[in-house]
């Protein structure tokens, strides 16, 4: 059975090949006890955003969704990654392509999104009088607890509609690997943050880990566009 190789699947497959090229080149960079190859990192960040704009001629509307949310990525990763400062505007950023994910997960059915946000106000509401319990709740630690919500919602939700098709299912796998960063993330600054020491080992591994998981889950949040955007149920948006 032939199998026809369009041009859709050609962008990706070149995609697939430069990540997989530039995450070998900085892992191996750091094993070598080189400098953070942190431009490199970069450029996989810009590979990704670029590779989401093309998605605008592939996928229509859900090409420029994920173009928009892998901008606002880019842009915190700038600050965040190769400035290493302003945190705030790095994380409100991020938070900014969280709503982009939101917005694909109900392009279909915004009558439901009231539901989904009042769920999101009220856990991080909980989330941060738990912590304001440990430690001083400052802007930052605010804008971190919003945007962790955010993602896991996002998650919790892509997951759901997984089983409808296996766009569906890169999504949420993107979104689960992404979670799994930031986890990684927050160990690392664990001690800055609620002044709680952590072994120097674990310290050692969530920083290499942190990439592991990270620019996969970008780069199958850019291979899950689809024309037509996700598909929301059973019988709904069953586009191309």
């Amino acid at each position: 059975m032939k199998v026809k190789f369009s041009p859709y699947m050609a962008v990706l497959a070149i995609f697939i090949i430069c990540e997989a090229a530039i995450y070998v080149a900085f892992n191996a960079i750091a094993a070598a006890g080189g400098s953070d190859p942190v431009y490199l990192k970069y450029s996989s960040i810009l590979v990704c955003l670029a590779v989401a704009g093309s998605m605008c001629y592939f996928c229509g509307r859900d090409g420029i969704v994920l173009t928009v949310a892998l901008a606002f990525t880019a842009f915190s990763d700038y600050f965040i990654l190769v400035r290493d400062d302003n945190y705030e505007l790095g994380v409100c950023t991020f938070i900014i392509t969280q709503f982009a994910y939101l917005y694909r997960l109900y392009a279909d059915r915004p009558g439901k999104i009231c539901v989904t946000l009042a769920v999101r106000v009220l856990l991080a509401a909980v989330v941060m009088a738990i912590l304001k319990m440990y430690a001083t709740l400052d802007f930052l630690v605010a804008v971190v607890t919003i945007y962790i919500v955010m993602l896991f919602v996002n998650l919790v939700e892509a997951a759901y509609l997984g089983r409808y098709g296996y766009k569906n299912t890169l999504f949420a796998i993107g979104l689960v690997l992404f979670f799994c960063c930031d986890v990684c993330v927050g160990l690392h600054n664990f001690d800055s943050v609620l002044g709680v020491e952590l072994p120097q080992g674990l310290i050692t591994f969530v920083s290499y880990a942190m990439w592991a998981f990270y620019l996969p889950s970008q780069v199958c949040i850019v291979c899950s566009a689809r024309r037509g955007g996700l598909i929301l149920g059973r019988g709904k948006n069953e586009g191309k």
